[in-house]
């Protein structure tokens, strides 16, 4: 019995209509829901809970990456304690919170079996090191809980993903073929087979948010359907006892008159005999304490 929790960067919950792509757009997930992903969803039943809830954190202005990654893994209201909302990654002092405390070394504590799915590039720490690139929150929480960062040779048995879903984007950063590449069902059935011998396994992917913000060479319907296809994959091969947790930072792909993020809700979507356990959050900084709950009594 595991937790796969997914978070999706830039994905909000908004009315339908003809500039919001997210609300009819991903298959897998509303056949799951048997409803359209607006701020009207609301489904509680016992091994199902679909809801928006709050990224603002209770701040004016837009929400953000930074504050919106450190409160979704350490379980904090980043954004007060920040005093605003943080662009991109977080700072020094969010850092330092997470350093003390964060969902992977909680959960670690408990006794559970935690896995980061994300894979990472040869040269990522030395880019980083250069201060070329900054760890997410993410990222930077499962090193500060002594997971390491899965690189090339995980990427290649299948025993990590790179962010991208589908490695076409990583594999343009590669010299030559290393990294092949596999369908967004595949990469959701590598989360579900990694779930076989752990308790919880975390995997983040930011596909609608660049593809929004017009960094990415894909349209952002061709990021959602890969997004989709993933969650399809993980639908189809996880195992019965496992509970599937989607969730965002803070709106944007659902958006498309504007390239900025929005405050509209994020979804929280929470499929398997866990769902219970997640009955109370209300917003992306209560969602780490509802994971730990759920390890601890499933």
């Amino acid at each position: 019995m595991a937790l796969i929790f997914v978070m999706i960067d830039g994905v909000g919950l908004a009315p339908t209509g003809p500039h919001n792509p997210v609300a009819g757009g991903m298959t897998r997930l509303t056949g799951l829901l048997d409803a359209p992903l607006t701020d009207a969803l609301h489904i509680e039943t016992a091994n199902l809970r679909a809801v928006p809830i709050d990224a603002t954190l209770g701040l004016p202005g837009l929400p953000q990456s930074g504050s919106g990654h450190s409160a979704i893994y350490g379980g904090f209201n980043a954004a007060a304690f920040n005093g605003r909302h943080q662009p991109s990654y977080p700072t020094i002092a969010m850092r330092e919170y997470l350093s003390q405390q964060n969902l992977f070394q909680s959960a670690l504590d408990q006794g559970a079996r935690v896995v980061w799915a994300n894979g990472y590039l040869p040269g990522y720490l030395e880019v980083v090191a250069q201060r070329r690139l900054r760890h997410t929150a993410g990222t930077w929480a499962a090193m500060q809980a002594g997971l390491g960062l899965r690189g090339l040779a995980e990427l290649q048995s299948g025993a990590a993903l790179g962010w991208d879903i589908s490695h076409a984007l990583l594999r343009t950063r590669l010299d030559n073929d290393e990294l092949p590449l596999i369908t967004p069902e595949a990469a959701g059935a590598r989360l579900a087979a990694l779930a076989q011998t752990a308790d919880l396994v975390a995997y983040e992917t930011y596909l609608p948010d660049l593809a929004a913000h017009e960094r990415l060479d894909i349209s952002v319907e061709a990021a959602l359907a890969l997004v989709d296809g993933l969650i399809g994959g993980i639908l189809d091969h996880r195992s019965a006892d496992d509970t599937l947790i989607l969730t965002s930072d803070h709106g944007n792909s659902e958006d498309q008159t504007t390239r900025v993020h929005t405050r509209n809700p994020v979804p929280l979507i929470v499929s398997g005999p866990a769902a219970r356990h997640f009955a109370a959050v209300r917003s992306i900084d209560e969602l780490a304490a509802a994971m730990l709950v759920a390890l601890k009594e499933t």
